[in-house]
């Protein structure tokens, strides 16, 4: 017995007879092989369904399927097939048969009401020896939740890169299909943010395979997630929201963010005190982290550095020129000292290294 057309109304009975024997059971059913039935916002879902049917004449000799919501909403579809012949029955015992179908699921199937409720299978039909049986339900145990798909915009860590034990923000957001509103092309349902959930913001260490929780946040009236940490190494950010009652879980793509690494900058002036108008010597040194533990440091060279100075009593400094580091990061400029005050070597930083600037090396002018 099988069919390709959807299922309808059971048909008439059979010309004979027509004895009610109440004899006929659902032994046990598989409904989408056991796993919810998930339905976004559009698109077909095709739901496989197996049940096993006892008779003692040996089984039945007409079935009209359908799968169902118990305990709310208005889903129902009916298995693929003719009217009264939608699953294909083959026999297992002298009593039992096994019936197979599919069950193909529209956008225009599903409700908001629906959602989270259990799906069963629903039977009528007649029984080899005429028996007719009526709205047979499977087990609760059997049945699969009708589930909305859920969507997660790709996480974005700003700012990027980021200076180590920065902060960073991070945003996304989570939506889902609302069953019971259509677009304006009539057969796609309305996305909207699914607000007050609980989301988990995920960080995975570059070069590792794992992702970890770092906190969890409750995404706002629009769906809307924004949070703020702190930036402590080179990584990848994610959103991970686990599931509702009548929603799956979703995953959003992962961000990734490098950390700069972490410089020093040394000044030293001399001689101290200078006279007015006297040559200044200053020297220093550049280095960066070899990585973003910051623990080992290394010479940065070929480096614009640019060498300032703050007047005594000014909270500003100015630039007096640009120096550049030697192979092994070091600076070595000569100036005019016109000026009591302070001098330091001060980095813009490049697109790997944080800028940092040195502290100022106070140099007193001789008195007279």
């Amino acid at each position: 017995m099988a069919g390709t057309v959807a299922g309808g109304l059971l048909l008439a009975p059979p010309a004979q007879a027509d004895p009610v024997y109440h004899d006929t059971k659902i032994l046990s059913t598989t409904i989408n092989n056991g796993k919810p039935i998930v339905m976004g916002a559009t698109g077909l879902v095709a739901v496989p369904v197996t049940t096993e049917i006892y008779d003692n004449s040996g089984g039945v000799v007409r079935i009209d399927a359908q799968i169902r919501t118990v305990g709310g909403g208005f889903f129902f579809v009916f298995l693929e097939g003719d009217a009264g012949y939608n699953m294909t029955c083959v026999a297992a015992t002298p009593t039992t048969q096994i019936c197979t179908g599919t069950a193909m699921v529209h956008q225009y199937h599903v409700d908001d009401a629906s959602a989270g409720h259990p799906v069963h299978l629903r039977i009528s039909g007649y029984a080899i020896d005429g028996g007719r049986y009526d709205n047979l339900l499977s087990a609760a145990a059997d049945s699969v939740p009708l589930l909305k798909q859920t969507w997660q915009a790709t996480a974005n860590a700003t700012p990027e890169p980021a200076r180590k034990n920065g902060t960073l923000t991070v945003t996304g957001r989570l939506t889902q299909p609302n069953w019971s509103a259509l677009e304006a092309d009539g057969s796609t349902k309305v996305v909207v943010g699914y607000a007050k959930q609980p989301v988990r913001l995920q960080f995975k260490k570059a070069g590792a395979t794992s992702y970890s929780t770092v906190k969890t946040v409750t995404s706002g009236a629009d769906g809307n997630l924004k949070t703020t940490v702190k930036a402590t190494t080179s990584g990848t950010w994610r959103w991970s929201f686990a599931g509702s009652g009548t929603s799956v879980g979703s995953t959003s793509g992962g961000d990734s963010v490098t950390l700069y690494k972490v410089s020093k900058l040394t000044v030293n002036a001399f001689p101290e005190p200078v006279a007015k108008g006297g040559k200044l010597t200053v020297t220093g040194r550049l280095t960066r982290a070899t990585t973003d533990a910051a623990s080992t440091f290394v010479g940065y060279a070929k480096q614009p550095v640019k060498l300032q100075f703050r007047k005594a009593g000014s909270s500003k400094y100015t630039t007096v020129k640009t120096v550049h580091t030697d192979a092994k990061g070091n600076l070595k400029t000569t100036t005019t000292a016109s000026a009591a005050g302070y001098w330091r070597f001060s980095y813009a930083g490049s697109s790997t290294v944080a800028s940092v600037s040195a502290a100022g090396d106070h140099v007193a002018l001789k008195k007279k």
